[in-house]
């Protein structure tokens, strides 16, 4: 199978999950900032690409959906996307990140993910104890990663913050993939 092939297939999957986590969360819950009160961002026409990593810059003012939180990375026998949920899904305590794990080789149910994960703010502080769960079997999981919105009295987001970024360290045959939000999502 070809690597585009497998692009279209992963991007397609991620969408299908994410489609499916917000219509049975909306079916089972009613979160206040995703009806009652959604969040909003300024977002622009034109994108520069910059890999791994979402960037953008025409004003228009929109509702953030799933799509503009997810970040992906082909590389390596795991491709991976990572969604920062937080601005569409709030969680009092945690900073919530979903990861999409999709491979045809081996079965990531039993990946492990303990000292992969790096989180860093803008402002230096780094988290790397973080607590993980992954959902579903064989070759495409979804792992879930919460990280507390407060480490040792100090906020990981304030008003000064420029970018959080999430680094997923030796999955799949990569070294470092980094994923990085910046301050549009962090309202």
């Amino acid at each position: 199978m070809s690597k585009l092939v497998k692009r279209i297939t992963f991007v397609i999957i991620v969408i299908a999950l994410i489609s499916s986590v917000f219509y049975f969360e909306s079916k089972f819950s009613k979160p206040k900032n995703v009806v009652d009160n959604p969040k909003q961002v300024t977002q622009n026409n034109k994108t520069s690409e910059k890999k791994d990593t979402l960037k953008a810059a025409n004003t228009s003012t929109t509702k953030i959906s799933p799509q503009d939180l997810l970040i992906t990375n082909d590389e390596g026998d795991i491709s991976i996307g990572v969604s920062y949920m937080n601005p569409i899904q709030d969680d009092k305590d945690n900073l919530v990140f979903q990861v999409f794990l999709d491979n045809h080789q081996v079965d990531l149910s039993q990946l492990d993910l303990s000292g992969k994960v790096l989180f860093t703010n803008s402002e230096g502080l780094k988290v790397d104890n973080v607590k993980w769960s992954i959902e579903g079997s064989g070759h495409h999981v979804v792992a879930f990663i919460k990280i507390p919105k407060k480490i040792n009295g100090k906020n990981l987001i304030t008003p000064n913050t420029k970018y959080i970024q999430l680094e997923l360290r030796d999955i799949g045959g990569v070294k470092s993939r980094v994923y990085k939000w910046d301050e549009r999502f962090l309202k």
